[in-house]
This record gives C-alpha cells, structure tokens and sequence, in this order.
C-alpha cells in the first residue's frame, strides 16, 4: 500500500487504496476520486446492519461524509482568491527549497509546471474547494477539490512535489 503524507507536516493525506489515483499536469498533480459514505456501516453480515433499516422503520436517513475528507480527517476551510494566492507563492517557495535539498533534478520542472497550473487554476478559482490536513499548519499543502463534469462527488487534487510517497 502506498500512502502519501505531506512533506513538512507528515499528515497522511492520500493512499493507493482510494478511487482511481493517477497523475495529472504532467505530473505535477495527484488526483482521486472521491464518494460519499455513511461512518460506521460496515457490514460484517450481523443481523440489521443496513444502513437503509433506519429509513425503512421511518427514521431520518443516515449521514453521510466524503470517503477522502473522512478518512483523512481533512479540515474544510474558507479561501478567498487573493489570500490563496498569497498562499502559493509561500508554499511554492517553501517546496523549492525543500526539492533544492532533496531533490535538485526536479527544482526546474516544478517550478515550470507550476507557473503554467496556477494561472490556470486562478481562472477557475470558484470552482475548488479547500481543506487542510489534520494538523491544521497554515503552511502545509493545501488540498484542493474540484466537482468536474457530471460528477456527482468531488476529485481531490494534491501537489505531488508536496508529498512524500511511503509504501507499506
């Protein structure tokens, strides 16, 4: 199993085991997608372990959270445009030093990737949404979800450059 765990706070942010990682940008970017689940319905073949009893005998429907946001107890938080940007700029220094250090060879392509993504992503700012990792450190990755399509759920989207892959 392989999990990805931010590079200066070591929150584990990602793993292989959710719906369809992959690599987007170039590979600037991770992706997943997500779902909606119901928090404690497992079903481990007990009598009445069904989610849709409690509807079915008139009660209120179960809650349900984001797969992603639940299993990695991701923060949402408010983001206005410009104090993203302000953000970036910090983050995307702080990350370069880091690459200078641990990974020289990658210092030109990040930085080139990203001079291209975020403006990209600027212009469809109102479109993400933001959470942090459960440390809650203002200036760790910030991760970012995005309804794309006819998608019902959201797809998560990591700086891969911000992460540190760790297999287990």
């Amino acid at each position: 199993m392989l999990v990805w765990k931010d590079i200066f706070t070591s929150d584990e942010l990602l793993s292989d085991g959710m719906k369809n990682v992959h690599e987007r940008e170039n590979g600037l970017l991770l992706a997943c997608d997500s779902y909606n689940i119901v928090p404690g319905s497992d079903d481990y073949g007990i009598a009445d372990n069904n989610e849709d009893a409690a509807a079915a005998a008139g009660g209120a429907p179960p809650e349900t959270v984001n797969v992603v946001v639940d299993a990695f107890k991701l923060q949402s938080i408010p983001m206005a445009k410009k104090d993203f940007q302000s953000y970036i700029k910090k983050y995307l220094k702080r990350v370069k030093e880091y690459l200078e250090e641990h990974n020289a060879a990658r210092v030109e392509a990040f930085m080139a990737g990203m001079k291209e993504w975020v403006p990209k992503m600027l212009k469809e700012f109102d479109e993400y949404e933001f959470y942090m990792g459960p440390s809650c450190e203002p200036d760790a990755l910030l991760v970012l979800s995005k309804y794309e399509g006819d998608g019902h759920y959201p797809t998560f989207l990591y700086i891969k450059d911000g992460l540190l892959e760790e297999r287990f």
